[in-house]
């Protein structure tokens, strides 16, 4: 079932991605899109049976979660089922923006239950949002004069909020990056404590 579980991860982040391949210019620009690459990759090698102590995975469902909080937050909460049977971006957004951040939570919850990661690790998962606002500001100035969205995100847009206001929104992002880490740990010791009756080990 676990396996299952995984392969449909893996299924839903590439079909997302494809979706939006063939709908927008540059999607490999989008936090959307590198998370849920990174999740398609991470879920493959486990597949593949690869095991990991918990650090990595962390670190992928952290992106997720974040990929996903502030999709959910900057729309408004949009209802994410009008998005079904939509446009192929409006599928490839129910898929990276609810499906695999959801999936990644089940399994993050579910599985794994002996691997633990350090209380310090969600201090290391905001590096890959950390990289990310690194990239975007050294990208951002060779895309073509004419894109309407040159920082992809208009909350990292630094023509339009400057330099100040960047770091204060990526300030803001990082320390939700770190909130949804701990939420993360707390969850999978409470997950593991509920599931494992007196006198049993955790599975």
């Amino acid at each position: 079932m676990r396996e299952l579980w995984r392969a449909g991860s893996v299924l839903a982040a590439l079909t997302g991605v494809t979706c939006l391949m063939v709908s927008i210019r540059h999607p490999w620009a989008y936090f959307t899109v590198q998370s849920n690459m990174a999740a398609a990759l991470y879920f493959s090698w486990r597949l593949l049976g690869w095991r990991d102590s918990g650090s990595l995975k962390g670190a992928v469902t952290v992106a997720l979660l974040l990929t996903g909080v502030t999709h959910v937050v900057s729309k408004g909460g949009e209802n994410p089922l009008a998005l079904l049977g939509g446009s192929p971006a409006q599928l490839g957004n129910l898929l990276l923006h609810y499906v695999t951040p959801v999936m990644a939570l089940a399994d993050w919850v579910t599985c794994d239950r002996e691997h633990r990661a350090p209380w310090a690790a969600p201090l290391a998962w905001i590096a890959f949002p950390l990289a990310y606002g690194i990239f975007v500001l050294l990208r951002a100035p060779f895309l073509p004069e004419g894109m309407p969205r040159r920082y992809v995100y208009p909350y990292l847009n630094v023509d339009r909020i400057g330099w100040d206001g960047f770091a204060l929104m990526g300030g803001a992002l990082l320390v939700t990056c770190a909130v949804l880490g701990y939420f993360l740990l707390g969850l999978h010791r409470l997950a593991g404590a509920y599931r494992s009756a007196p006198g049993e080990t955790r599975p």
